[in-house]
């Protein structure tokens, strides 16, 4: 048996409790009473990727839960609203995989259906995937795929750092040909410079030269956003992160002494609690076996007439009549004492499965928080310290650096003064010219070892550049082939799908349809910008002349799409896609797809009960004959 239990799901608000049986097990209801909300909670727990959370809690409560329990084994998953948003705070769904959407046979979850019948969406490629069990083709396609939308977004950001190179390569030559042109003025001013103060005037340009270099060097190293300034801001922001990282260890090594320890014991609690589940089904079933044994006894004596009691050895007057009445009284007692047995375990084991979560947070939390630290102690906090040690040696150095060179110009300026003392006055206007040019070529030279600086750094995104597109055409190949591969994969097997489409066919007795055909074409993937390869589903009609023709889906009636969605999907059945879930995995149609033609219904029910030991179907009934969402088993 499968009991589902919901509380807050969809329309389903409160507390529901569903019970679905071996066999055929009908949803029966009016519209909004709740078949949607039920069918998205089951396949939530089989699927749990399909089903967005938003759609799942109730618009208006802040939590609830799916339950699912078969065979006393019990899976949920919980669901809370913070801050607007819905979180799952507990997951332990019945099984993690996509199969399973893909055969459901509704109009708006089942994938299939919902492609073929709602959509008319003829592509069937990724079921095709699913069906012939083709997983790795898929997951090393979407592995290349996030790798390259990984590469296309480190692209995108050396292509703004390229960018910046460009800009700074344009600045500094705007500054090579403002230099060519200071040094083409100063030529001539060298030119004409008489032969007696030429000395002199040499000298005091290549002072103003490097006088210029110094004060814009001390100018970049001061300014409020210069070098000293953000080196100093960097220290501040290396010690806060080393204090906060320190902190973070000490108030876990005060909570947590030695959390190996701590960690072994939750371990061990663990396998202690788990064992004792075991032990506790374990009693449960050796327990209900023995009660069991007591009524083959009683038949066993009311058939032969027993008149000695069989245990005890007590002689009996009127067996007939004791035998009979005690064959009533034992079927109670064992029924009653079974019930009690039961209920005891199902409270004892419940707790233990408690207890076994609660330990298995513990673990997870108490371990994450053990390898941040050790992450810390290890590996961020000498990186740190490093940093900072860095950090200071360059800051001491720069600070030397500024009193190094303002002594510097302080020498220049009082040479540069003691040599203009020896210019006449023409002469001293002629060389404040030419000092002023000096200066200024000075610090166009200084800022262009700068913008070179700046180009060197990011010269290295230019050659990262060229490196991630290489890497970028090596995935799209190797994604290529991928596809390709799959492509040719699936075309050796497409005839094997036409096939059994045929069988399927045959049986439910479809006269308008002579079979199923895989057409193959190319399309552009919207993601990567390259051709994909798809496979689009067709039907061959047979028209009454006996003439055949081919036929996309576009054209077919609802009925139509509807009899060929669920043509393809009982092949997926046939073809085994949820083998591996048949013992816990229901089948799930709603009737609109399993009735449109009520002569096929039973042989459909018949073909569905084949390949799941659960086959529930979603009925519409009037509101006054069913006013509530019934489960009816038949």
């Amino acid at each position: 048996m499968i009991v589902v239990e919901v509380e807050n799901v969809g329309g389903l608000i409160g507390k529901h409790k569903f019970e679905f049986s071996e066999g055929l097990n009908e949803v029966v209801a009016p519209n909004a009473a709740g078949k949607t909300s039920l069918v998205k909670a089951i396949l939530a727990m089989y699927a749990p990727n399909t089903i967005p959370l938003e759609q799942l809690l109730n618009i208006d409560a802040d939590e609830g839960y799916i339950k699912i329990v078969i065979d006393s084994r019990e899976f949920i998953r919980r669901f809370k609203r913070v801050n607007g948003r819905v979180l799952e705070v507990e997951s332990k769904p019945v099984i993690v995989s996509d199969r399973l959407k893909y055969v459901i046979l509704d109009p708006y979850l089942g994938e299939v259906a919902r492609r073929v019948v709602t959509q008319a969406n003829a592509d069937i490629t990724d079921y095709l995937v699913k069906v012939f069990r083709l997983d790795e083709y898929e997951k090393m396609r979407e592995s290349l795929r996030e790798e390259l939308d990984k590469l296309k977004s480190e692209e995108n950001l050396l292509l703004k750092d390229v960018e910046e190179l460009k800009k700074v390569s344009e600045e500094r030559q705007k500054y090579e040909e403002l230099k060519k042109d200071l040094e083409e003025e100063l030529k001539k001013l060298r030119a004409i410079s008489i032969e007696r103060v030429r000395g002199l005037q040499d000298r005091i340009a290549t002072l103003n030269r490097r006088l210029g270099e110094v004060s814009k060097r001390i100018e970049d190293l001061e300014k409020p956003e210069g070098i000293i300034a953000t080196t100093a801001k960097a220290i501040d922001d290396a010690r806060a992160d080393l204090e906060r990282y320190e902190t973070m260890v000490r108030e876990f090594y005060a909570i947590h002494e030695n959390p190996e320890e701590e960690l072994a014991k939750i371990k061990g609690e663990i396998d202690r609690t788990d064992s004792l589940i075991k032990k506790l089904e374990n009693e449960r079933r050796e327990y209900l076996v023995g009660q069991d044994a007591r009524i083959p006894v009683v038949h066993l004596a009311k058939a032969t007439k027993a008149s000695a009691c069989p245990v005890c050895g007590k002689p009996i007057e009127n067996p007939e009549e004791f035998w009979s009445r005690r064959e009533v009284e034992v079927e109670d007692e064992v029924m009653k004492s079974k019930e009690s047995i039961v209920k005891d375990y199902e409270v004892r084991i419940a707790n233990a499965n408690e207890k076994l979560k609660e330990l298995w947070k513990e673990l997870e939390s108490l371990q994450k928080k053990y390898n941040e630290v050790r992450e810390i102690v290890d590996v961020k906090l000498p990186s740190l310290k490093r940093r900072i040690e860095e950090l200071e040696r360059a800051f001491e150095h720069y600070k030397d650096e500024v009193a190094r060179l303002k002594n510097e110009r302080g020498l220049i300026e009082k040479e540069l003064e003691e040599l203009r003392k020896q210019l006449t006055e023409e002469e001293r206007v002629a060389a404040d010219r030419r000092a002023e040019l000096e200066r200024r070529l000075g610090e166009v030279e200084q800022h262009i070892r700068d913008l070179e600086e700046k180009i060197a750094k990011r010269s290295e995104a230019g050659r990262k550049l060229t490196e991630v597109r290489e890497k970028i055409e090596k995935t799209s190949k190797e994604l290529e082939n991928v596809e390709k591969e799959l492509y040719e994969t699936l075309s050796r097997i497409s005839d094997e799908f036409s096939r059994i489409a045929s069988e399927v066919i045959k049986e439910l007795g479809f006269t308008w349809i002579k079979g199923v055909r895989l057409y193959k074409r190319e399309e552009k993937d919207p993601t990567t910008g390259m051709l994909k390869r798809v496979f689009d589903i067709r039907v061959i009609r047979k028209f009454p002349s006996g003439r055949e023709y081919e036929q996309p889906i576009e054209v077919l009636s609802t009925s139509e799409r509807t009899a060929l969605a669920l043509i393809a999907v009982l092949v997926g059945y046939r073809l085994k896609i949820i083998e591996e879930y048949q013992g816990v995995a229901p089948i799930i149609a709603d009737e609109a797809l399993v009735a449109f033609d009520p002569r096929r219904f039973d042989k459909v029910v018949s073909e569905l009960s084949k390949y799941g030991k659960y086959v529930i179907i979603t009925r519409l009934a009037e509101p006054e004959k069913t006013p509530t969402l019934t489960v009816i088993h038949k």
